[in-house]
């Protein structure tokens, strides 16, 4: 039995530096990737904080544009409601414009057509009577006198002082 133990134990202690020797050989063998600063192993004072400064202002923009991309999406529905209601108000605006334009453009014709008739006269109305008085009369307090028939006596030549109407 004190055979068996030692066989067991010393089997035991060299399976485990077998494993321990290639855990440690696999990970020497795969090769280190050590990340190098792009300014280099020995760099100038200036290529580092240049590095540094470009990696700071690219990381401000990424900033800046994920916080205006937030801004946008939270502004974006109110845009597009205020650009529907601008819309629609600019086609209610527009209809009662139009409407306004015609009713307006209709009593201009209306008021245009009874001055002119006011003027000349309407074309369905008959023309009034023409009423003719000597020079000599005066036109208040006389009785109308019809138009004097045509004759067919000698037509008289006007004198030269004269007027006929």
């Amino acid at each position: 039995m004190k055979l068996m133990k030692t066989a067991l134990l010393s089997s035991v202690i060299l399976t485990s530096t077998c494993l321990f020797i290639q855990s440690t050989s696999a990970a020497e063998t795969t090769p280190v990737t050590k990340t190098t600063p792009t300014y280099g192993d020995n760099p100038n004072i200036f290529e580092v904080l240049g590095h540094k400064g470009q990696q700071a202002a690219q990381n401000t923009a990424n900033k800046v544009d994920h916080a205006a991309q937030k801004g946008i999406a939270k502004v974006k529905p109110k845009v597009d409601n205020a650009w529907e209601e601008s819309k629609a108000l600019a086609t209610e605006t527009s209809m009662l414009a139009k409407e306004k334009s015609q009713q307006a453009a209709a009593t201009v014709n209306k008021k245009i057509n009874e001055t002119k008739n006011g003027i000349i006269g309407s074309p369905n109305v008959k023309p009034a009577p023409i009423v003719s008085h000597p020079l000599s009369q005066s036109s208040s307090n006389v009785e109308p006198v019809p138009a004097p028939t045509p004759t067919t006596e000698a037509p008289q030549t006007p004198s030269k002082g004269s007027i006929n109407l």
